[in-house]
């Protein structure tokens, strides 16, 4: 069994690994440095494309390091790897390219080791929940920003993140109620509406954050080529796990993905990594033909494939994906590449919607989630780096007792 443990970490290891040695071999220490530094100094408010402003390999790096330290955290923890685990490692990576980094995240773990302690429960049953709610760092790095980055300002940022860290677990699972588990992005509701109210008293004190919409919009062939060598290699060691075949595969689509399905428990880890590298391989397909390469979109691309083991599969995504595609080109392609990819990509936390209610309507949520994508943003100035997760709870949370209105089986009988 220990054996087996370390086995399956090495494996969700293996892209930020590959993604630091090829970065490495690509710029020099004192460009990563200076690259770090900007990182670093960097507000991170939505939505901040780290490509843009320290390169994609520092960018890359910066990522990864974040990601493999919370995957040691894990190791440390004895968390067993499951669908949950794989979203947060995968989160991590993904948004660590648009906001977070090695400091502002910091204090999370802090609020939330509290929350358990004051809570007389073990860090190890809130560990996931404190990785998501890194979500908010834009706030702390915001704070630290507006005092100069003063031992004053540090010190407030520090405490803010510290009292975020404790308040997001108990909120977030308060949230789940409201939607019904009909959005696998349930902590982007909590922390959307905790920014709501932050962002509200800052707007009161005459302080606005300034949004981001400069991105790098070119093509990185080789790191589509390392992502594509990770994927193949991901459904290559998922069906030599699984007796070198795919028995059991298409099992996975029986499931709507509601909160919670852990794929990990029903169909066992090796189908996982099979579906976690198809859904990869499918969602750099669709970047190689239409989109560039940079932060955001590889963020939407690595949240796609987190939640291949937590409740996504080609069947329940790819509706909501159109449905996004048909509002894009409805509404004139009003919107930058960069903005419509990640909107595409983030929708598919409605994929339980569609799993449940059927393709019709993962369309419709997707095309509806959309128009709502955009103008949630500027009631948390940014601040929330779970934008479409925020806006796909409140969907979520009207849409989904309209349909049960008409799809409850049991009213039929």
């Amino acid at each position: 069994m220990i054996k087996q443990k370390k086995q399956e970490y090495l494996i969700i290891s293996v892209l930020p690994l590959l993604l630091i040695i090829y970065s490495m071999m690509k710029i020099s220490f004192l460009e990563f440095l200076e690259g770090m530094k900007m990182i670093t100094l960097s507000d991170g408010v939505l939505l901040t494309d780290n490509f843009k402003i320290a390169g994609a390999y520092t960018s890359l790096i910066n990522a990864s390091i974040i990601t493999l330290i919370n995957i040691v955290l894990l190791y440390k923890l004895d968390m067993k790897i499951n669908g949950l685990v794989i979203s947060g490692i995968f989160l991590m990576l993904g948004f660590s390219l648009i906001g977070k980094n090695l400091i502002n995240i910091i204090p999370f773990y802090i609020g939330a080791y509290l929350y358990a302690l004051y809570n007389r429960q073990s860090f190890k049953s809130i560990v996931i929940i404190c990785m998501f709610s890194t979500c908010l760092s834009p706030m702390v790095s915001s704070v630290a920003k507006l005092f100069n980055y003063t031992l004053i300002g540090i010190i407030l940022a520090f405490i803010l993140g510290v009292i975020l860290g404790f308040i997001v677990p108990p909120i977030s699972t308060r949230a789940v109620q409201f939607h019904g588990g009909y959005s696998l992005y349930n902590t982007g509701l909590s922390a959307g509406l905790v920014a709501v109210v932050f962002y509200s008293i800052m707007k009161n004190l005459g302080i606005n954050m300034e949004s981001r919409g400069n991105y790098l919009e070119t093509q990185n062939y080789e790191v589509m080529l390392v992502l594509i060598i990770v994927f193949l290699f991901y459904i290559f060691y998922g069906f030599k796990r699984n007796n070198y075949s795919f028995d059991g595969y298409r099992k996975i689509f029986s499931h709507s993905g509601r909160l919670i399905t852990d794929f990990t428990v029903t169909e066992g880890v090796s189908l996982v990594f099979v579906n976690i590298g198809i859904l990869g391989l499918v969602c750099t397909a669709i970047i190689f033909f239409f989109f560039p390469v940079n932060g955001p979109i590889l963020c939407g691309l690595l949240t796609v494939v987190g939640f291949g083991g937590f409740g996504k599969h080609l069947k329940n995504v790819l509706p909501v994906m159109f449905g996004v595609m048909i509002a894009y080109y409805f509404f004139g392609q009003s919107i930058p590449l960069t903005n419509y990819a990640i909107i595409m990509f983030f929708s598919t936390t409605l994929a339980p919607i569609s799993g449940k209610f059927g393709f019709i309507i993962g369309i419709l949520v997707g095309f509806l989630n959309y128009c709502v994508t955009l103008n949630v943003g500027v009631t948390h100035g940014g601040l929330n780096l779970y934008n479409t997760g925020f806006s796909a709870g409140i969907l979520a949370t009207v849409c989904v007792p309209i349909l049960q209105i008409f799809f409850d089986e049991n009213k039929k009988r």
